[in-house]
């Protein structure tokens, strides 16, 4: 349903959350989806043609956003010219420059991937990841993780495609 729907991707992500244990809040959370999407039963995405010139990834997070776990929210957006694709993701993070160079690392993923895909297509893309916090371009522009003790080693391929200029890190 999130998928289809990216006005109502992220109150469907969070029912989800707390669909193990439902309480009386996730069912009036519940309730409150189902009048809006009975209130607006449509959402028609038009695509008008266009040439792509490049993919734009905006990324951010709110630190332990959620009162209940404590988790970590990371969003963003995939723009291919101006033709948008949303998600969002649940994660646990220490720190909020933690929290936002790990949404940087996943869209950076999905840039990578949709500039793949454009490149299969014939057509040459350049990928610029944008982001509004300064802590997540400062681990990704050096090299290691540094005084940072709670990444996972996997995440540190961001910081060769800074490097190598593969994506264009901007704030």
């Amino acid at each position: 349903m999130a998928a289809d729907r990216i006005d109502a991707q992220y109150a469907c992500k969070e029912i989800c959350r707390w669909m193990s244990k439902p309480t009386v809040f996730a069912w009036t959370a519940l309730k409150r989806v189902c009048r809006y999407l009975h209130g607006v039963p449509r959402l028609v995405y038009v695509y008008p043609q266009q040439s792509v010139e490049g993919v734009d990834v905006y990324t951010d997070t709110d630190w332990a956003g959620c009162p209940k776990t404590r988790k970590s929210t990371s969003g963003g957006c995939v723009m291919l010219g101006s033709h948008a694709m949303s998600s969002t993701q649940a994660s646990v993070a220490l720190s909020s420059g933690e929290a936002e160079f790990a949404g940087v690392v996943r869209g950076a993923g999905q840039g990578l991937g949709y500039k793949a895909l454009l490149q299969h297509l014939g057509v040459e893309a350049r990928l610029r990841v944008w982001t509004d916090s300064s802590a997540a371009i400062g681990i990704c522009n050096r090299q290691g993780s540094g005084k940072l003790r709670h990444l996972d080693t996997h995440t540190l391929w961001t910081q060769q495609a800074v490097r190598t200029g593969r994506v264009d890190l901007r704030k």
